[in-house]
């Protein structure tokens, strides 16, 4: 462990957080990989935050506490970039508990796969508990992109310069959705493929009070990440992919058809997983779309065929 030049910079901006603090930071401080420095940026707390922040930095040489005024949690990882000294940075949130392997991992998979920005899979705990899976490779994330979030934020492992040039816009809520789809064709993306984050689930999430907002952001940065990918594509064939992530039924055969063709189009990559994923939303599509007749049944064979079917494709049409 080096504090004068540590390999990773471990940041956690925290608010009002004393319920939930202390197993966030305990779960850092006794990761497997100790090469790190871990700041704890405090947005004026009004609460205990501040006393347990002031005695965890007191024990550990490791940790360090920056105060700020009242902020929310873009501004404050920007301000506090310039104080990192890793040439790594994860992200850490205040609610939830890191693997004890996270940065050992992490800084492992981010060398052998050669990456500028490293997430994980993640499970939920509390008020709701599943595994989440996101995608491998850069390729993978790309896809992924268009019908969820791909990378967690607060998974995230990333070269400090790649934030420092390219800060988290603060008018955003939506930050595991927009910045990584901003840095896809400026970095390489990839996740290791196992949970290294537990993600607490709890009523007081801003993702949560803020849901309507958030579903709207995605919808937005969506339909720019598309067309940024897809620059000549007719609306209502957007409109068909789109009515699959968003969970709807199609309004016609034709559409339906249309769906089907992306979803094929998108599981043409050797990725078993990314393709499974596109059966399934495939096969859920259908079935909410069963009004539209007989023939649904025809259209849904017809193309799930087409998607398993490209399992046999050795390279697939990139995106990113």
């Amino acid at each position: 462990m080096n504090l004068n030049s540590p390999t990773i910079s471990v940041v956690m901006p925290v608010h009002k957080v004393e319920a939930y603090i202390g197993e966030a930071i305990e779960s850092i401080r006794n990761q497997t990989y100790d090469d790190f420095e871990f700041i704890i940026v405090d947005s004026s707390s009004e609460d205990n935050t501040e006393f347990i922040l002031e005695k965890y930095a007191s024990h550990d040489p490791r940790v360090r506490c920056i105060s700020l005024d009242p902020c929310g949690f873009a501004r404050a990882l920007n301000q506090c970039i310039p104080e990192v000294s890793g040439e790594w940075i994860a992200i850490m949130n205040y609610d939830d508990i890191a693997e004890l392997t996270r940065l050992e991992h992490q800084i492992e998979w981010i060398r052998q796969k050669e990456l500028d920005i490293c997430g994980s899979c993640y499970q939920y705990f509390g008020d709701k508990e599943n595994s989440v899976w996101c995608p491998e490779s850069h390729e993978a994330i790309a896809r992924e992109m268009l019908f969820s979030i791909a990378m967690l934020s607060g998974a995230m492992m990333m070269r400090a310069s790649a934030i420092r040039n390219n800060p988290l816009r603060e008018d955003v809520l939506l930050d595991d959705y927009e910045w990584p789809m901003r840095m896809l064709s400026r970095a390489s993306l990839g996740n290791v493929p196992e949970v290294l984050m537990k993600r607490r689930s709890h009523a007081q999430q801003e993702s949560r009070i803020n849901a309507h907002q958030v579903a709207k952001e995605f919808k937005k940065y969506r339909f720019q990440f598309f067309y940024s990918i897809y620059p000549n594509t007719l609306l209502k064939d957007y409109l068909a992919l789109a009515r699959v992530s968003d969970k709807q039924p199609m309004t016609s055969i034709s559409e339906l058809r249309r769906a089907g063709q992306w979803l094929a189009d998108l599981a043409d990559y050797p990725d078993p997983k990314l393709r499974q994923k596109m059966a399934g939303r495939w096969g859920k599509t259908c079935k909410r779309s069963q009004e539209l007749g007989d023939e649904c049944q025809a259209v849904f064979e017809e193309y799930m065929e087409m998607i398993q079917k490209a399992r046999h494709n050795k390279t697939g049409k990139e995106l990113a």
